[in-house]
């Protein structure tokens, strides 16, 4: 159902094709929340049914027609109404990588700390994809109201990678010290 709201908030700020849609996502929430395209596709199908959005074909000579959504006010409304509920949940951690980490006793520490290695990789790569895309979207920490979402959640995202770089530095340098016992 969440994966509905962050589409409605997308289209709240412009009307957007699928693809458009696609690539927001991918570079304003990938670091808290993953959407496949064809999901994002299906539920778009669903919210035009349900009129929570419309959406037009624009034909083009050389490429493809392409299909243009838009917020429509009953999606509005129905996207208003979720932010304004009072609720808040239990904080949530399913993390897969977490899980293979507890599990590092069925290992040695030399495979352990090849894993953890890759992982840290994969965290400094994302950082640095966070903190390109900042540069260029919010160059002197200027954030205009309607970007308020993108610019806290990146910042949250950047200390969740640069949290992780950190405890893999923590968790090798543990298994090293192990290995030495």
């Amino acid at each position: 159902m969440a994966l509905r709201y962050a589409l409605l908030g997308l289209l709240s700020k412009e009307p957007s094709t699928g693809y458009e849609l696609a690539q927001r996502f991918k570079e304003t929430m990938t670091h808290f929340w993953t959407a496949h395209h064809t999901q994002i596709y299906r539920e778009l199908g669903k919210m035009e049914k349900e009129e929570l959005v419309s959406s037009k074909i624009i034909h083009q000579e050389e490429y493809p027609d392409k299909k243009i959504y838009s917020i429509e006010s009953k999606g509005y409304e129905d996207l208003i109404q979720w932010l304004a509920r009072d609720t808040v949940g239990q904080p949530k951690l399913k993390d897969e990588q977490l899980m293979r980490v507890s599990l590092f006793h069925l290992i040695s520490s030399k495979e352990a700390i090849t894993y953890l290695n890759k992982t840290k990789k994969l965290h400094t790569d994302g950082l640095a994809f966070m903190e390109r895309w900042k540069r260029l979207n919010f160059p002197d920490e200027k954030v205009p109201k309607q970007e308020l979402g993108e610019y806290l959640t990146l910042e949250y995202g950047m200390r969740y990678m640069k949290n992780w770089i950190e405890w893999c530095d923590w968790a090798i340098e543990v298994l090293e010290k192990f290995d030495e016992e």
